[in-house]
């Protein structure tokens, strides 16, 4: 079986059953992620990053959209850190570098079936970790050390919807309190 390198220079047998995962996870179909896995065909040593932009590259030839996910999914091990504010996460500088082409980048993060939203922070060095604060940990249900799925929103402007600090939630209106905006008056056809 052919070997690929790992970032961390680890050398790992390459599963296709691995590949097919990881673009299902992407919102690839199961019958479009074993197409592109057939046509990845890997040289000993070839990295994994090498891989995934030949993955993207077959993706985009099927669904642009799917490509685009699968490029700006990464699995980090979660880190907690109650440094890190609660509408954070904190990755590795490089890491921040590649998603950021303007400033103010978003994050969703997926453990099972539980998402949050974080803007992203450029932190550390540790290219495999998102650092994160306790309320988002326990929002996602995962243990520190649990894989996270950051998947990076490119070109976005809309605020986190991470979990509202304590001192925020005292202060909001309660919905009941609300005024309804009035519905204009439809006009006959």
């Amino acid at each position: 079986m052919t070997n690929v390198k790992k970032r961390s220079g680890e050398m790992q047998e390459f599963s296709r059953s691995k590949l097919e995962e990881s673009m299902t996870r992407a919102g690839a179909k199961e019958e479009v992620a074993k197409r592109v896995a057939e046509r990845i065909q890997p040289s000993e040593g070839l990295t994994t990053e090498e891989v995934r932009r030949k993955v993207g590259e077959e993706l985009r030839k099927e669904d642009a959209a799917i490509a685009d996910s699968y490029l700006s999914t990464r699995r980090l091990k979660a880190k907690m850190n109650e440094q890190v504010p609660v509408d954070a996460g904190r990755v590795s500088e490089h890491l921040a570098k590649i998603f950021e082409p303007q400033k103010g980048l978003l994050a969703s993060l997926y453990h099972g079936a539980r998402k949050a939203d974080v803007r992203v922070e450029p932190a550390h060095k540790n290219y495999g970790e998102i650092w994160l604060n306790k309320a988002v940990l326990e929002q996602l249900a995962a243990q520190e050390g649990a894989r996270i799925a950051v998947r990076f929103r490119l070109n976005t402007v809309p605020q986190p919807t991470g979990p509202t600090p304590p001192a925020q939630a005292a202060t909001t209106t309660p919905p009941a309190a609300k005024a309804e905006p009035a519905m204009p008056a439809q006009q006959p056809h």
